[in-house]
């Protein structure tokens, strides 16, 4: 109980902290309106797994102690639950940002009407993948299942945009996962299946993002100006992961430990980054609005840059100062338990 409730303040509080520091000073510095200033926030704050995870694994190839006293269960379901909320709010400030010609009441419902369709498909999506293929039948066909997410995923993507709700289809699909993943328990060739294509995902996925930064409107005052809101927020983001992890059993040097793996940033980032140009590309949005979406581009691949190395190397490099090892006694003790039983 005391873990779940330490797993819901890491996942909320850093992310609304960061996306609000974030928000304030890209209105008094970057000049961005607040619906805008708060878009760029929820694009930075959300963390990524895809670093954090593997950051884990080895530490624990390592032998220290992050399983014993819940490290690895919190960072692994709060990052969860961290893009998921910030997937969300990016949403509704998205519905708000290009949706000023539309009454004031259509305005304000977008945003949470959004999360609501996008929940739901994620859901139902995510059901109907426990239900087929049946798996009563013997062992099922994961290719079949990875084919059957990767389809569901983009028509979730391409389906809610269509419709109108642009930062939908993301919601629904990381809720898809999660569901279906719930519903098929411990599925490790299906992951397997996922990683192969994340292989061949991930430099597409990066490359898009480059793609959409035009150097002709990044002036040096934007990239210092940039770097001071990105790190004044990283700052208010390690302390509020600080707090956010007290009373939880872990001692200082732990909960330091705790806020550097809360550094990292970089899916979310390229998936969603240059998503608010792409809309007002599409839409044929005023200059003064194609502005604001390139300062998005442009900040979210400097938080990449900035963030992904940063938070891994610190995660890294400080483990040994900040976190026990395991006692080689209860290792050696394990291993003799072994040799007792194959020799049995």
């Amino acid at each position: 109980k005391r873990v779940g409730f330490a797993v819901i303040r890491l996942a909320f509080l850093p992310c609304f902290v960061e996306a609000t520091v974030f928000a304030i000073m890209s209105v008094l510095l970057l000049d961005l309106p607040w619906i805008w200033g708060f878009l760029l926030g929820f694009v930075i704050a959300a963390v990524t797994p895809a670093i954090i995870v593997p950051c884990l694994d080895e530490l624990k190839k390592r032998r220290f102690k992050i399983e014993e006293n819940n490290i690895t269960t919190m960072l692994i379901s709060a990052s969860s639950f961290d893009d998921v909320l910030a997937i969300s709010a990016y949403m509704v400030c998205l519905s708000s940002a290009f949706t000023s010609d539309k009454p004031l009441y259509l305005q304000i419902l977008q945003g949470p009407l959004g999360i609501v369709l996008g929940t739901a498909l994620g859901v139902i999506s995510g059901v109907i993948l426990w239900l087929v293929p049946p798996a009563s039948s013997g062992k099922v066909d994961s290719r079949l299942r990875s084919l059957l997410l990767l389809s569901f995923g983009l028509c979730s993507v391409f389906g809610m945009s269509y419709i109108g709700f642009n930062g939908s289809g993301p919601l629904s699909v990381i809720v898809m996962s999660l569901t279906a993943v719930k519903g098929w328990g411990e599925d490790s060739t299906v992951t397997g299946v996922v990683d192969c294509l994340w292989v061949l995902g991930e430099p597409l996925l990066f490359g898009l993002v480059g793609r959409d930064i035009q150097f002709e409107f990044i002036t040096p005052e934007i990239m210092w100006k940039s770097l001071i809101i990105i790190f004044v927020a990283l700052f208010f983001r390690l302390i509020t992961a600080f707090l956010a992890v007290s009373w939880t059993g872990l001692t200082v040097k732990e909960k330091v430990f705790v806020s550097f793996s809360w550094i990292p940033k970089a899916t979310v980032q390229a998936a969603i980054g240059s998503y608010a140009l792409a809309v007002a590309v599409e839409k044929g949005e005023e200059e003064v609005v194609m502005g604001y979406s390139r300062t998005i581009v442009t900040v979210a691949v400097l938080i990449i840059l900035v963030s992904a190395p940063l938070g891994s190397m610190l995660m890294y490099f400080t483990a040994p100062l900040l976190l026990d090892k395991v006692e080689s006694g209860h290792c050696q003790l394990g291993e003799e338990d072994s040799v007792e039983e194959q020799s049995a």
